[in-house]
């Protein structure tokens, strides 16, 4: 057997060996240290690229999950000022009943007219002041197509919530094209051109109605322009999206606190005309030579206070629409949230099988390790000693 000097190839083993288990020694003290399986992308290079995408997702979807609690928020604000705003209409409705009987006296009444205006001008005072923030969230300012929630962590994955625009201008018109039919009054019909027979304007048509037959306007291009003010643009169809158009609150109440004498509205007949006298069985040219009769004045209060009912009960409507709409996309939201969680939760034990430290393996692999670098150490020192027995030779 050749013995050598120079080359100590035992020796050289042994360091080998002993540099390899002290790496793999200094890799599981980093995991266990850590607690994650990949440190760096020499451990795993296919393994981080799968776990950066799923962190992603799961980052995402925290985000997510703020984000369409967010939208919560913005439906339960719209919705708690349009729970206030109902419960306005419904008093003013009570009024409207009040206010049929023709038993009050005009003190009565003008005290049930201050009442039902400053509902109106305050559920007009809801929808401007009701914000998320800065953002309008009930008026003219708000956005038409509801506010995008991004509730995925994905692209595409949006949500919408819609908080509508409670402004009285707003309402009505609804009621307007809700009550639309086929007539001398259609959607789209510019508004400056309203005039003569309403009867398919829906509830803001015969609003009108009433007006004219409760004040004795002269005409009802008139009476249109008194309820809606003169600057009449746009049409049916967009009334919510023109501002310059209102609701005179002060006009509109006088439906409430008027009455009809039986000889001081002889130009009620040409007001009104067929459309409206017509239609309870009054003989025109009998009411402009003699006035109204008592029945017929009866009638004319009916048919205002039944107006004001059905207007009432129309902006209820409209209003409980918006709300079970809100309901419903809190609901969508909330369900969106718990998906978002569970998926968290899957997600990121997927990432967990990936990257996290076994325990269990990893300290059986260090003590493993751990033994077979002391024998290393051992026998690298044995082979360092093997050049001395060439000294024997010597001697």
């Amino acid at each position: 057997m050749a013995m050598f000097v120079n080359t100590n190839v035992s020796g050289l083993n042994g360091q080998r060996n002993l540099q390899n288990v002290t790496d793999r020694m200094n890799s599981s003290f980093e995991k266990l240290s850590s607690g994650s399986r990949i440190n760096s992308a020499r451990d795993d290079s296919a393994g981080l690229q799968i776990a950066d995408r799923l962190t992603s997702q799961i980052t995402g979807l925290n985000q997510a999950n703020r984000n369409a609690n967010d939208g919560i928020s913005i439906a339960q604000i719209a919705e708690g000022a349009l729970g206030e705003i109902t419960t306005n209409i419904q008093r003013m409705r009570q009024l409207a009943v009040q206010g049929g009987n023709r038993t009050l006296a005009a003190d009565d009444r003008a005290a049930l007219g201050e009442e039902f205006k400053k509902l109106l001008n305050v559920n007009n005072d809801i929808a401007d002041r009701t914000a998320y923030g800065s953002i309008k969230l009930l008026n003219n300012d708000s956005s038409k197509a509801g506010f995008q929630i991004q509730s995925g962590a994905m692209s595409g994955q949006q949500d919408t919530v819609t908080t509508g625009n409670a402004k009285l201008t707003a309402l009505f018109a609804k009621g307007v094209e809700a009550g639309v039919a086929a007539g001398t009054v259609s959607t789209g019909q510019a508004l400056s051109t309203l005039s003569g027979s309403l009867s398919a304007a829906g509830d803001l048509g015969k609003m009108i109605q009433a007006y004219a037959a409760m004040t004795g306007t002269s005409d009802l291009t008139s009476a249109i322009d008194m309820v809606l003010g003169s600057a009449r643009e746009g049409t049916l169809s967009t009334l919510t999206d023109v501002e310059s158009i209102t609701i005179n609150v002060d006009e509109l109440t006088k439906i409430l606190t008027q009455t009809v004498s039986g000889s001081g509205n002889f130009t009620l007949a040409s007001v009104v005309g067929s459309d409206l006298l017509g239609s309870m069985g009054m003989n025109i040219s009998s009411v402009t030579s003699a006035g109204f009769t008592d029945a017929q004045i009866n009638e004319i209060h009916a048919f205002a206070t039944d107006t004001l009912l059905d207007a009432m009960t129309g902006l209820v409507t409209q209003v409980d629409k918006q709300r079970a709409k809100l309901g419903a996309e809190q609901n969508g939201l909330s369900s969106t949230i718990r998906s978002n969680a569970a998926s968290i939760v899957n997600v990121s034990d997927s990432r967990a099988r990936i990257t996290d430290t076994d325990f269990a393996t990893e300290t059986a692999e260090l003590t493993r390790n751990q033994i077979i670098q002391q024998a290393a150490t051992t026998i690298l020192s044995q082979a360092n000693q093997l050049p001395q027995a060439a000294l024997s030779l010597l001697r």
